[in-house]
């Protein structure tokens, strides 16, 4: 899933462009999404230290300046928090006029969405809870957010496998240690299938991926014009009544 995750969010990184990158909230390997940004600076905040976190601070109250990102990305972290809305609020507030933000999420009708209710909401670790494509859609578009459509992907569903032993090596040496053998999980077997790349709900995809772009109207102070009432004038003169005086 991370393998697959990372190919979908480095496509999304394609096109964001910009001088600061934040990442709110660990997942996967430190490096996984790193390598994939297109900014000159990358830093990854979370709630508590751990590999690859530059700095510790909560996701409710960033420890950083108003207006300052060019881009942020949540991996997941709205399924971990426990208020989502106050995590939405932040990003806003730290991003730059036509800053963009992007948002991984688990599909609540797919086979991860499946399993963690199964599990009584304790799988994957951490998670408290599933956030639905369309309702984070509506959180972004009540922000003013311009929100793309969104990527559902990974087919497959969350199976723990056991690694096994390639017992036949490829010519030119063996497999090197600690590397996953192709099956069905991974993303040199058969599956996962190819991304949907649409709007509408996949009943069978695990994950989805959405990109927001912040908008800013610009506000014109337009002040009233104030017109004075003429007189009438006849010759240059008041133009005199017609009542005749009693």
């Amino acid at each position: 899933m991370l393998s697959e995750e990372s190919h979908q969010v480095a496509g999304a990184f394609e096109n964001i462009f910009g001088d600061q990158f934040l990442q709110i909230g660990s997942w996967g390997d430190p490096a996984l999404f790193r390598r994939s940004a297109r900014t000159r600076r990358y830093a990854v905040v979370a709630a508590r230290r751990g590999p690859g976190v530059d700095f510790v601070s909560a996701p409710e109250d960033l420890a950083v300046a108003t207006d300052s990102i060019d881009a942020v990305f949540l991996p997941h972290l709205l399924e971990t928090t426990e208020d989502p809305h106050a995590v939405l609020r932040e990003v806003d507030r730290v991003l730059r006029p036509d800053g963009q933000v992007v948002l991984a999420g688990f599909n609540p009708w797919g086979w991860w969405g499946v399993r963690h209710y199964l599990s009584r909401r304790h799988f994957p670790i951490g998670g408290q809870r599933m956030v639905p494509e369309s309702r984070l859609r509506d959180w972004l578009h009540l922000l003013d957010y311009q929100v793309r459509p969104a990527r559902f992907f990974h087919f497959v569903a969350p199976v723990y496998r056991v690694p096994q032993v390639n017992q036949h090596p490829e010519p030119g040496g063996e497999r090197p240690p600690g590397a996953p053998s192709a099956s069905a999980g991974d993303a040199g077997g058969q599956w996962p299938l190819p991304a949907v790349r649409h709007r509408s709900w996949h009943p069978l995809a695990s994950c989805y991926l959405l990109v927001a772009r912040k908008e800013v109207f610009t506000v014109t102070r337009l002040r009233p014009s104030f017109r004075r009432r003429r007189a009438q004038l006849v010759g240059g003169l008041v133009n005199p009544t017609t009542r005749n005086p009693a």
